[in-house]
């Protein structure tokens, strides 16, 4: 049942886009401050708090729902894996990145590269090197956590992976600086999907470049998640991580990462159904 509900969860993904109706956090936001708020609650268990409340009563209603019919279980497990996938624009913005470096129009670059995440405060005017880095830097982190790092939980623990994923990630970003539970939760959900991943970009993209660096990075236990992946990309796409980031070069990059996301996204579906014919 896994596969059929993630099937047509990218269904629904293919004809909403961006536009995802059930992307509504407001509820969990709430929630959050109520608990940040609460003396009573150690600062420690804030985030197990924050995350393990909802996480439990999405257990008791498959429970109940069970009790009446596994099929009941589908369409719970259609919505939550929609609403664990990732927020917002992703492609689009790219695109108009590309477009805007193309031109050589910095304001709008770095416009676009805010939409992405990207920070750009430190950053030089007209250092276009350093942007591309930073840019496709992020493109790569933000096309691992929509997707991969959902599916990979999704696959592991139902339903109830997927939303701990999404809800640890929503809570780390609105963490307090002194608060680094949030994001050390963050970093471990994020531990084994992002080399499982790795593992997959050596057999749809390069193999010897990606899984040499796969093998320098597989136990470490200090990278963050983004300096895991960076490294990885561009070995999958046989790039030279000293080669100088032209405009051109960047968007060949982030058109290659797009097709690269896509065929590992294929192949984990394609693994995942002869598991099911095999199990």
């Amino acid at each position: 049942m896994s596969l059929f509900i993630v099937l047509i969860g990218i269904a629904f993904l293919q004809v909403w886009g961006a536009a995802n109706p059930l992307h509504k956090d407001r509820w969990f936001y709430s929630w959050v401050n109520q608990v940040v708020g609460n003396s009573k609650i150690s600062a420690q268990w804030k985030a197990v708090v924050a995350v393990g409340v909802p996480l439990a009563i999405l257990i008791a209603l498959e429970i109940i729902l069970a009790e009446f019919s596994q099929w009941l279980l589908l369409p719970l497990g259609v919505v939550v894996l929609l609403y664990s996938f990732g927020r917002g624009e992703f492609g689009d913005i790219v695109a108009e990145y590309t477009k805007a470096c193309y031109v050589e129009d910095w304001p709008s670059a770095l416009e676009r590269a805010g939409r992405l995440n990207v920070r750009t405060d430190d950053l030089r005017e007209g250092d276009w090197s350093q942007l591309h880095e930073h840019v496709l830097d992020e493109a790569g982190y933000r096309g691992f956590e929509r997707m991969f790092a959902v599916l990979f939980w999704f696959f592991v623990l139902g339903p109830v992976g997927a939303l701990l994923y999404r809800l640890t990630f929503l809570f780390s970003h609105e963490a307090q600086p002194e608060d680094d539970l949030g994001r050390r939760l963050r970093w471990i959900l994020e531990w084994p999907a992002v080399r499982l991943l790795g593992l997959s970009f050596a057999l749809t993209g390069n193999f010897v470049g990606c899984f040499r660096r796969w093998r320098e990075c597989v136990f470490c236990a200090k990278r963050t998640t983004s300096a895991i992946l960076s490294p990885l990309i561009l070995g999958a796409l046989l790039v030279d991580e000293d080669l100088t980031q032209t405009c051109e070069v960047t968007r060949k990059e982030l058109n290659l990462l797009n097709g690269l996301y896509t065929r590992t996204l294929w192949f984990w579906l394609a693994a995942a159904a002869i598991l099911v014919i095999l199990i």
